[in-house]
């Protein structure tokens, strides 16, 4: 027996009968079944059955088997991995592919059920995201694709994981561009949830991690899938450091005080989301503590960089660090204790987060949330709600003791604000906390001053937090419980007793809303009488209210909407009174006052209905009586008739039953007044208000909507054991109101009273043909508005109509059964026999509808307020469904976000509060009862739209605007509607005179509707009819006609997704369709074949039909030039792979290559290179083994080895002969052989020794050489194609490329032949624009020679080569950057070996420039060469290196710039992969062997005595060292100052070298110098160092200090400031790393305790702020140690006689660094109170009256510490007792002479 997946819980909630989802799945299972198996997979059928799919989920749930959706999940998965990719059928599919197999669903499909290939996936994804396709539609399927292999990638086999890694690893090469696809293929197909790790994640992890480490290169977001489906399965310990290294470093965060350098190197945040989720999905076991050692760490480095004081731009990236880190433990405590039902969730019980665990994080998030929560960059307390439902007993109680004081704060109202979001936010933890519970309703008075309309933000959040509260707490008295007996805990009793204050809150809330509503006012009322029709509101609806205005009416409709829905019947009397007598002695104005006014009369009617209208209803009907009485019947009503007839129309709403008593008056008294026609907002009102009353009569709703089960009549019942509680949705028990006998009649009587009625009259007048406009058009509101809210329960139109179908045999067959088996609509409790006036008034209405427009278009054509209406009644007549789709979308939207901010799975997953759930199941009857089928087109469709066609050309600019837009919703729902609606705007894009300028502007229009652009390329018949007319609609030269065409085009352009061929199905999708539901009959089968054969045909011919009227259009002398560029650019989207290229369209696209018009040239040379691309020869592949390569031998299968070395440019074996050359092997894929050989290399190494001869040429081909034979024609082309395009701006263009290497690639060298002359010409001009034509062709005549035999090749490196080398002697700086672009071209993926000469002519022409631009010219040239080559030019990078060594004592900074380029090209190999094999290539240390001994003789000067002592830098201008670290420090800041690239970790071997850097920084003799050192400074101190260069950092600043053991003195003290600043920031960005090295700290503590013995007073202060830092960021573990050490040293004993004023004595020294470090110490914590910091502040203290050096450290320190802490020092001074008080205060305050 099948069971279903899921049971249907929603609708077993509803109180009426549901459809059987068994019986309608097996008829939509069989449908998708025999769409398949009838090969239509790009027409309708198959998606209209999907989309029945998509409903029947929505509505049913997963309904049916498991083997069901299996199979379906495989035919999708068949469809979209087709081999021909057909865009629509693709992109459909992936929609309802990804719909199918959401995330929820994965816990029902384990791998056993489902397993998928991953390779026809990869496929598609590698065509669609980096194919060579012509086609650009691809780029639409992007996302869809996407979505796809994130839903499927879980159920790839086990062996997909080993598969993958031979496919990608190969890929990965560190310098070429292709390991970007390598990682991106990674991250999307590698599966993460394969629950045997061998097989699964240990085959990559490692890899990928330490990729990340040695290249910058990886996959966080990999990373992080693996740690949180592999919990317990990975060993995390050696990766924690390295990962919250990480995430500090890409904080941003500044250092220090000094910023010399430390802000220059800041970077755009990449990877700390993925880190921190990372590190949160790695704990448990051993790794936890680790973990929480770390964070903690963390959290004291950010508490006061998140300070609301301290705000810049690391602030929203450290908000987001911390909101991350809160839901990301959320989800896991989540996932943990209540979703281990999914199969990929299993956490062992060893790895589980115990309560242990959830407190010690809260405690340590907890302090920087807290400060983080009143920053105003924080809008939504998200953390903090997720810290509060982890760990309520640690943060409420906090929380609590200081809400009180922020909500009475007027100084700082984000503290207010940001207390009012905490207790929203908190609140339902609060309910089920025993503590916290009882300072509810003391927290609740305390919030109603904030309601006010001073302050309407605040009085945003205040609201909310009452919305919040009355949803989860029963408004309910319970101090009649006291005097019940029994034992009871205090707490209890102390919350009955507040209970008591409910009905004082309710009644000041209440008073204050009111007060709200009276003073709202509109910023411009007159805009509200402009009505935008195509939204159904004001046109500018978001500009009349300011934001907060708008929350805070939602706010005031929501509070006290949930405020009725949840009190007792008391305190709901209390609120009636109230309302009433603020209705009854208010009168306001109606659009803004009256309407929130409204909403709030509405809701209690709605929930307290009977005694609401028994108030309100007679009232009301009287006063409007009386006013109607004076009511002149020519003039507009009166404010008070319209504020109580809104009163009026709110009243009309709950339960339906209560309003029969009234219903006489009632429509007694709409009757009355549609009489006053021209009281145009009475009559509004009045209709609207009899369309609610037909609505609510019909309406099931629930009786109640109370927060728990029990009624609140029961007084002997606790409701504050309901506070906050859960409910299943199995538990939830429903009382509905469902409509009766009576309330049905009483529908049948208003719509036979007012509608027939209505039309009747509207009958009468045209018979008579009444001239009263007014009536007219209320008799027309009052159709429409009876169509627009319940036209649900009408039958739809068009029913039993005949369809249209389109004119083609088999179509008949085809498209019968395409909607029989559809139900027109879904169960939704309504009695549909029984409204016997409903049954034909849709029908009825259109007639009369029809008969009243002949009237108007023959006798009154220009009342356009009733073509309005009459369009619009259409609409609803046609497609309306009776509810608005935008409000019941915005109110499945209200309801996720509800759910989302008052859920709590930590107290059960599927526990939701009860009006929650109550809300669900209301949106699954609303879903139901709005969910109709509409029928497929028919004539009586047709006849009806052929009006709103009429309607859409008329004369009248609202009339055409407002019935577009009908037809813009009528297109969009009905199937087929808009192909024959696009053949009825044929006549009116025609070129005749009858046809006015409205009517073409109309029909323009019209094709702008969305649906109709869709239907226009994907059709061929109409694009055959409609396309050559809009490219021929110049009659009208009118720029808004104009306007709109050229907008049509680019709509059309930027939607197009191809027309779709034939339709071809693969066997395995067939096998899978009649496994769903089993064979077709043959009849069946053979009728969907032939109708798609049919249709291929015939679209196939419209199609090349539609090519050669636009070539009709394009060769037509009488076609404008505008008109001309639209033809050319819809033909250039229809050309295709499948295109037939013919002789016509060849030749005319090759006339308009020498086109005056610039747009037709491009056009022209785009299709024309997509004609060669596809007429391209198709060579033979070579396929090579790896495992016949030379064999590796042990160790790594990464780098240079011996099974690559045959790769490697060397010359002795280069191709320079024939022989040679024929039989050589060109790889001309540069990252193959650099990693691990794919199973099979595939080259192209034919020689076509053919190319060139015309024997072999067909027509186009001749047609081609003929054209571009004719001296006339090249000569115009070479003259058009070399005119200047941008003045200074040349730039090569990608197109022309294209065209050009096509061009040559297919026919040979005698093709350049014909460029030669003018090339050579140009190559000498002086002309900006003849070098960037040259430089074009030149380049691409090199691409395309790919497969020319020797002897062409060696002809053109003939010509080639002598114009390169006048281009290295004669180029400028306008040309320079054309001819970098033409050599990186030539050379870019291609194999060295093939340019040798070119190789040659550049290592020549190295620094042998006439000029130093020449020079530089040469290296940037050379350069751009040998950029590409990457790995496989080491011989020529050793010489390279070589030559550059040998210059780089150049004189000019050009050309040491240059150099510094040169040697990162060098050395860029030298970036060794994860497990790499050392590079033959050059390396840091060739490097730094040869410029060591070159800065030798800095050494005397730098660290030599005399200088030293001097301070003063003597180099003179010419000393060649000088130069040389010039040099090198462009490479630095070349290589290490930039961060959008992948570049190397910083060596070891290096550190030496930046030794001279730090040291010549200081230098301003020298500001060249000095700015390059900063620049560099800057990039390598923020470096993320690897293990074996900490040390030698360390030891670069030690050697500056003089601190390494030698002996030596060290630099200037300047040099010793910059290297302290230095080791900052480098132990900052490095921290986590040395805190694996107990060594170095202790090194560097040692290093900050000399340097604070130091006699230069900078190098002390330098030294103090540095430990102070480190202090602070706790490099050096206990900080209370140190301070004691500090202290003892702030103390030393000074000698006998030692003046205050003395500064050169050791002991001061000592003394002055030590408090200078305390002091540093103080200020790292600038709002904030240690422990330990009140006893550092009064032994500082001490230090004011002795030596005035020290005493001025002190001061300064203890001003600062007044003015940060000052705001909070009501909070910090209760850290110090009353001495330490004291004692500050004399210190702090200034004195006073009143004293």
């Amino acid at each position: 027996m099948d069971v279903p997946l899921e049971n249907d819980k929603w609708n077993k909630l509803l109180p009426y009968e549901t459809d059987d989802p068994k019986q309608v799945f097996e008829k939509i299972k069989w449908n998708i079944s025999r769409a398949v198996q009838q090969k239509d997979l790009t027409h309708s059928l198959f998606y209209v059955w999907c989309g029945e799919l998509e409903t029947f989920i929505k509505v049913h749930g997963y309904q049916f088997p498991k083997k069901d959706l299996v199979l379906i999940i495989k035919l999708f998965y068949s469809i979209i991995t087709r081999e021909e990719i057909d865009v629509v059928a693709v992109e459909l599919t992936c929609k309802f592919y990804a719909s199918l197999l959401r995330f929820r669903v994965k816990k029902f499909l384990t791998r056993d059920d489902l397993q998928l290939d991953w390779k026809p996936l990869y496929k598609t994804v590698n065509e669609v995201f980096f194919g060579k396709d012509i086609n650009n539609a691809l780029i639409a399927l992007e996302n869809p694709i996407r979505g796809v292999v994130n839903a499927s990638k879980d159920y790839f086999s086990d062996e997909s994981t080993r598969e993958m890694l031979e496919e990608f690893e190969p890929l990965l090469c560190p310098q070429d561009t292709v390991s970007r696809k390598a990682v991106t293929m990674m991250a999307m197909f590698l599966p993460c949830t394969n629950p045997n790790p061998d097989v699964g994640i240990n085959l990559w992890l490692d890899n990928i991690i330490g990729l990340m480490k040695t290249n910058s290169l990886g996959c966080p977001n990999l990373i992080c899938s693996a740690a949180k489906f592999n919990i317990g399965k990975i060993d995390w310990k050696p990766h924690i450091s390295w990962l919250f290294n990480v995430i500090l470093n890409d904080l941003n965060l500044p250092v220090g005080e000094s910023h010399t350098f430390a802000g220059l190197a800041l970077r755009t945040p990449n990877s700390y989301h993925n880190m921190i989720e990372t590190v949160i999905w790695s704990m448990g076991g051993d790794c936890t503590p680790i973990v929480f050692e770390n964070l903690k760490l963390l959290m004291g480095i950010c508490e006061s960089y998140l300070h609301p004081s301290n705000r810049g731009s690391w602030t929203p990236p450290l908000l987001n660090m911390v909101n991350n880190l809160c839901t990301t433990f959320l989800k896991r405590v989540e996932m943990e204790r209540h979703e281990q039902n999914y199969w990929f969730k299993h956490v062992p019980e060893s790895h589980k987060l115990s309560d242990e665990d959830i407190q010690n994080f809260v405690k340590i998030i907890y302090p920087t949330a807290k400060v983080s929560m009143y920053n105003p960059s924080n809008s939504f307390q998200r953390d903090f709600q997720c810290l509060v439902k982890l760990a309520p007993d640690i943060v409420l109680p906090d929380f609590l003791q200081g809400v009180f004081d922020n909500l009475e704060s007027v100084i700082e109202p984000q503290r207010v604000t940001t207390a009012l979001c905490s207790f929203a936010v908190s609140l339902r933890s609060m309910c089920l906390h025993p503590t916290s519970k009882c300072e509810i309703i003391p927290l609740l008075q305390s919030l109603l001053p904030t309601i006010s309309s001073n302050d309407l933000n605040k009085s945003w959040m205040a609201l909310l937090a009452f919305w919040f509260s009355f949803t989860m707490i029963p408004i309910v008295d319970c101090s009649h419980l006291l005097e019940q007996p029994g034992k009871r805990k205090k707490e209890t009793e102390k919350l009955w007793r507040a209970t008591a204050q409910f009905k004082d809150i309710v009644a000041v809330f209440i008073d204050r809303l009111l007060s709200l509503i009276e003073i709202s006012a509109m910023e411009d009322t007159g805009s509200m009488n402009a009505v935008n029709h195509k939204q159904g509101r004001s046109k500018n609806h978001k500009t009349e209210h300011n934001m907060p205005d708008y929350l805070a009416e939602g706010s005031i409709y929501m509070s006290f909407d949930t405020l009725l829905k949840n009190s007792s019947d008391d305190i709901r009397d209390m609120v009636l009174d109230k309302v009433f007598r603020y209705c009854t002695t208010s009168t306001l104005e109606v659009k803004v006052a009256g309407k929130m006014m409204g909403d709030a009369l509405s809701n209690l009617t709605n929930i307290y209905t009977e005694r609401s209208l028994k108030r309100f209803l007679p009232y009301l009907m009287g006063e409007i009586n009386m006013a109607l009485n004076d009511q002149p019947a020519h003039q507009d009503a009166s404010t008070e008739l319209l504020w109580n007839l809104t009163m009026l129309r709110s009243v009309l709403r709950g339960r339906a039953d209560c309003f029969l008593p009234y219903l006489d008056d009632l429509l007694d008294l709409f009757e009355r007044l549609f009489t006053f026609h021209n009281a145009k907002e009475l009559i509004a009102i009045s209709i609207k208000a009899l369309s609610d009353l037909i609505y609510l009569l019909l309406k099931i709703k629930s009786k109640e909507f109370r927060s728990c089960q029990h009624s609140y009549d029961d007084k002997t019942f606790d409701f504050t054991q309901t506070w906050g509680v859960g409910l299943s949705s199995k538990d939830l028990k429903l009382d509905w109101y469902i409509p009766g006998d009576a309330e049905y009649n009483a529908v049948n009587t208003i719509v036979e009273r007012f509608g027939r009625t209505g039309l009747k009259t509207l009958s009468r007048y045209v018979d008579e043909k009444h001239d009263c406009k007014e009536a007219f058009h209320v008799q027309l509101k009052v159709l429409h508005y009876i169509l627009k809210y319940n036209s649900h329960i009408m039958p739809v139109i068009g029913a039993d109509s005949e369809l249209l179908k389109p004119d083609m045999d088999g179509a008949e067959v085809y498209l019968d059964k395409l909607t029989s088996d559809r139900a027109s609509r879904l169960k939704c409790g309504i009695r549909f026999d029984t409204l016997s006036s409903l049954r034909t008034f849709r029908s009825d209405t259109a007639e009369t509808i029809m008969k009243v427009y002949q009237y108007l278009k023959e006798n009154c054509s220009d009342d356009t307020k009733s073509f309005e209406i009459i369009a619009i009644i259409l609409e609803n007549v046609l497609v309306c469904k009776g509810y608005d789709n935008a409000n019941f979308k915005n109110e499945h939207t209200k309801y996720k976000s509800v759910k989302q901010m008052l859920d709590n799975k930590l107290l059960g997953a599927t526990k939701q509060l009860r009006i929650v759930l109550i809300h669900r199941v209301y949106l699954q009857h609303q879903y139901r009862q709005y969910t109709q089928r509409l029928p497929t087109y028919t004539k009586q469709h047709h006849q009806y739209t052929q009006v709103l066609l009429e309607l859409a050309l008329s004369n009248y600019t609202v009339v055409r605007k407002t019935s577009q837009f009908c037809l813009r919703r009528i297109l969009a729902l009905i199937p087929f509607s808009a192909q024959f609606f696009l053949k009825s705007l044929v006549p009116y894009l025609k070129p005749d005179a009858n046809v006015s300028h409205e009517q073409l502007k109309g029909a323009i229009f019209s094709l702008c509707i969305p649906v109709c652009t869709r239907n226009l390329l994907r059709k061929s018949s109409l694009c055959y009819e409609i396309v050559p007319l809009v490219c021929r609609a110049q009659h009208s030269e009118k720029d808004s006609i104009i306007n709109t065409i050229e907008g049509l085009i680019d709509y059309i352009i930027d939607d197009y997704r191809m027309i779709p061929f034939k339709a071809v199905t693969c066997e395995r999708t067939t096998k899978l369709a009649i496994e769903l539901s089993g064979e077709m009959s043959a009849e069946l089968i053979e009728a969907g074949e032939k109708f798609c054969e049919i249709k291929y045909k015939t679209d196939l011919d419209y199609y090349n039909k539609t090519i050669d009227s636009l070539l009709d259009i394009m060769t037509s002398q009488s076609t404008i030039w505008r008109f001309l560029g639209i033809s050319g650019d819809l033909l250039k989207i229809l050309i295709q792979k499948k295109t037939t290229i013919t002789p016509r369209l060849v030749s005319t696209l090759l006339n308009f290559l020498t086109h005056d018009s610039i747009g037709m040239r491009r056009i022209s040379i785009c299709i024309l290179s997509m004609i060669l691309y596809l007429r391209r020869k198709k060579y033979k592949h070579t396929f090579l083994d790896p495992s016949e390569f030379p064999a590796d031998g042990p160790g790594s299968q990464v780098g240079e080895r011996p099974s690559n070395m045959w790769l490697q440019y060397r010359k002795d074996k280069l191709p320079d002969t024939e022989e040679k050359y024929n039989n050589f092997i060109f790889c001309d894929k540069p990252h193959w052989g650099f990693n691990k050989w794919p199973k099979q290399l595939k080259l192209c190494l034919e020689i076509d020794n053919d190319l060139g001869n015309p024997a072999n040429y067909d027509e186009i081909d001749k047609l081609f050489v003929t054209w571009f034979s004719s001296p006339d024609n090249v000569s115009r082309f070479v003259s058009l194609y070399s005119i200047e395009m941008q003045k200074g701006g040349e730039k090569m263009d990608e197109r022309r490329g294209r065209f050009y290497r096509d061009l040559f690639r297919n026919y040979g060298w005698s093709m350049y032949s014909v460029f030669d002359a003018k090339v050579q010409e140009f190559v000498k001009s002086n002309v900006e624009s003849e070098h960037r034509f040259a430089a074009e062709l030149i380049a691409h005549v090199v691409r395309g020679s790919k497969h020319w035999p020797f002897k062409d090749i060696q002809a053109m490196w003939d010509k080639i080569i002598p114009m390169i080398t006048e281009v290295f002697s004669s180029v400028s700086s306008e040309t320079l950057g054309l001819w970098y672009c033409c050599l990186s071209e030539i050379v870019g993926d291609r194999d060295p070996r093939r340019f040798s000469r070119l190789i040659d002519l550049a290592n020549q022409e190295f620094m042998s420039g006439k000029t130093i631009f020449h020079y530089t010219s040469g290296c940037c040239l050379l350069e751009q060469i040998i950029a590409q080559f990457e790995w496989k030019y080491a011989e020529g990078l050793h010489e390279l290196l070589d030559k550059v060594c040998g210059n780089l004592n150049n004189s000019y900074k050009n050309v040491r710039n240059i150099l510094g380029h040169l040697i990162d090209r060098c050395l860029a190999i030298d970036n060794q992969m994860y497990g790499s094999r050392p590079t033959i290539n050059p390396t840091h240390e060739d490097l730094t062997s040869r410029v060591l001994p070159l800065l030798q003789p800095l050494d005397e000067s730098i660290f030599g005595t005399e200088w030293v002592m001097v301070n003063k830098l003597t180099l003179s201008d010419d000393n060649d060292s000088v130069k040389v670290i010039k040099t090198i420090l462009s490479w630095f800041v070349y290589a290490y100052g930039r961060y959008t690239r992948c570049h190397a970790p910083l060596k070891p071997s290096v550190f030496p070298i930046i030794t001279y850097v730090i040291a010549l920084e200081p230098n301003e003799a020298d500001m060249d110098l000095k700015m390059l050192a900063s620049k560099c400074l800057a990039g390598i101190a923020h470096e993320l160092l690897q293990e074996n260069s900490l040390r030698p950092a360390l030891t670069t600043v030690q050697k500056v200090i003089g601190c390494d053991g030698n002996g030596g003195t060290g630099c200037t003290w300047k040099a010793k400031c910059t290297a302290l600043v230095y080791l900052q920031v480098m132990s900052f960005c490095n921290l986590y790393q040395l805190r694996l090295h107990p060594d170095i700290i202790a090194d560097i503590q040692r290093l900050l305790l000399e340097c604070l013995e130091t006699s230069q007073v900078e190098v002390r202060q330098s030294a103090g702020l540095t430990f102070g830092g480190l202090l602070k960021i706790g490099l050096f573990g206990d900080q209370e140690d140190i301070i004691e050490t500090l202290k003892k040293l702030a103390v030393t004993p000074l000698p006998k006689g030692t003046k205050k004023s003395q500064t050169d004595i050791k002991e001061v020294w000592t003394r002055h660094g030590a408090v200078t470090t305390l002091c540093a110490l103080v200020e790292t914590y600038p709002y904030s109170i240690p422990s330990w910091m009140p006893e550092i502040l009064v032994f500082l203290a001490k230090f004011t009256r002795g030596n005035v050096m020290i005493a001025n450290v002190v001061k300064r320190s203890m001003s600062n510490f007044k003015r940060t802490h000052l705001d909070n020092w009501m909070e910090h001074k209760t850290k110090f007792t009353e001495d330490q008080l004291l004692i500050l205060q004399d210190l702090l305050v200034s004195p006073n002479y009143y004293a």
